[in-house]
Formats: structure tokens, sequence, C-alpha cells
């Protein structure tokens, strides 16, 4: 069956991470444009203030240009590819014979589709997620699903660090 897609689409489909850095909260980072528009989304992305209105094209230009240059991690302080799809379907796979309540935060926050954006887990639940992956990390001897918990470790290590969600 032809899905319309090519080999090379597949092969880029999959999952990434990131936790963006805390350079603009700390004050570490270069002066906004526009700092009394500053704000923090709940990613803890810097955004501009649209609470009075829509604001010019312009503006969101000079603030996405800032973003980039404001702090030398371009505002995400680690970045992850946990994996391609047939990786998070590998990982998925491998956890399927484990207990329910075993890595249900990896289960239904990470791996429940093999490519998704838009959702996050919370610094706060970042912890929980730190014991998972050394968990499955120790359990296995497969070296994906190895590099994938160490992935994962390293994610939520910086978002308990930070205080920032770990974003997909």
């Amino acid at each position: 069956m032809n899905n319309g897609f090519g080999p090379q689409i597949l092969n880029d489909m999959g999952l990434d991470a990131w936790v963006r850095c805390d350079c603009v909260r700390r004050g570490s980072a270069a002066v906004h444009p526009f700092p009394e528009l500053l704000r923090f989304d709940q990613t803890g992305e810097p955004t501009l203030d649209v609470s009075a209105g829509p604001l010019p094209l312009e503006k969101w230009l000079k603030h996405d240009e800032w973003l980039r240059r404001a702090c030398p991690h371009g505002d995400r302080f680690i970045e992850k590819r946990l994996g391609n799809a047939a990786l998070i379907s590998h990982v998925r796979e491998s956890l399927a014979s484990a207990s329910e309540e075993s890595f249900s935060l990896i289960r239904e926050h990470v791996i429940y589709s093999d490519s998704h954006s838009g959702d996050l887990i919370s610094a706060a639940d970042s912890v929980r997620l730190l014991d998972e992956a050394r968990s499955l990390r120790a359990k296995t001897t497969d070296p994906l699903i190895i590099q994938f918990a160490s992935d994962l470790i390293e994610l939520a290590e910086a978002s308990a660090a930070l205080g920032n969600p770990i974003v997909f």
C-alpha cells in the first residue's frame, strides 16, 4: 500500500524532546527588545504578552531573532532525538510485558505514540520520569533501549534542575 510518504519521510518521523534553558529567567540572557511584553508560557518559553491585543509582526520577528541569540543555548538547554517511529515502537513493545504500574509515565506520556508534539511532562513529574528511566536502563541489555533510557535520564535531570518541563 502506498501511503504517499517516501522512505525518507517515514525514516524522519519520530520523537524529539527538549528542555528549555533558564537563562532568561536568571537574567543571564541578552536584554529583550520589549522587556515590558516578556512573559513565559507553560513550557518555559519566553513569549510576548498579547493580553492587550495582537502585536505587529515586526515585534514577533524581533522577539524570535532575540530568542535565537539571547543566550548560548538558543533557548534549549538540551535536545534529544528519542528515536524514529520504529525505535519508539520497539521500546513500547519491550515494555508490553511489564506490569501496568511499571513505567506508567514513560508509557502514557512518552511512547504512547511513535511521534507526537505539543505535549509536555512537568518539572515536578520529571523526578518520577527519572526513576522510571533509570529502572528501564537497569533492566535491559538492549543497546537501543539503553540509549533511549539514557536520553530520558538526561532530559529528566535537566528538567528537574531547571524547573522547566520536558517538551515534545
